[in-house]
């Protein structure tokens, strides 16, 4: 890794503070839909979420496809849809889109769904190491760095 790269790279890391982790974290281990996650369980999925946008940060054009596990911080992040946006805004310059329900629209959509779904696990693998995006399925939805 080049001197200018990890200046890049740290400087994004910095960024994120401007996400409410708190809040996330809160509103997964007390959330009234869906199972509440232990505070072990939000944290690692938080760490995982955090991953998650620093490879949307370093490859922009490419789609991703989160786990079950990264999508429901996700979720979490966009239900205060001003946040979300104004998040992506400092973060990306630009807002992310996420799209649900992709790879339910036929059997074409759905290869497209795996093929971007694997391709986002090798990309976790060659950047933070093996096992690092979990063991959570492929969430049905894409993001989009727009």
């Amino acid at each position: 890794m080049h001197s200018g790269q990890k200046i890049v790279e740290t400087a994004f890391l910095d960024q994120m503070e401007v996400i409410d982790w708190q809040a996330i974290f809160q509103r997964l281990i007390n959330s009234d839909e869906g199972e509440k996650l232990s505070s072990t369980q939000a944290a690692i999925a938080i760490w995982r979420y955090q991953l998650f946008l620093y490879l949307i940060q370093k490859y922009p054009h490419v789609k991703m496809v989160p786990n079950q596990e990264i999508d429901a911080v996700l979720h979490v992040h966009i239900a205060n849809n001003h946040k979300f946006a104004t998040d992506g805004q400092k973060l990306f310059s630009t807002h992310l889109q996420h799209v649900s329900e992709f790879g339910l629209k036929g059997e074409a959509e759905r290869q497209e769904w795996l093929w971007t779904f694997a391709r986002t696990q090798t990309l976790f693998e060659q950047n933070f190491g093996i096992g690092a995006m979990g063991n959570s399925i492929a969430a049905c939805c894409e993001i989009l760095y727009r």
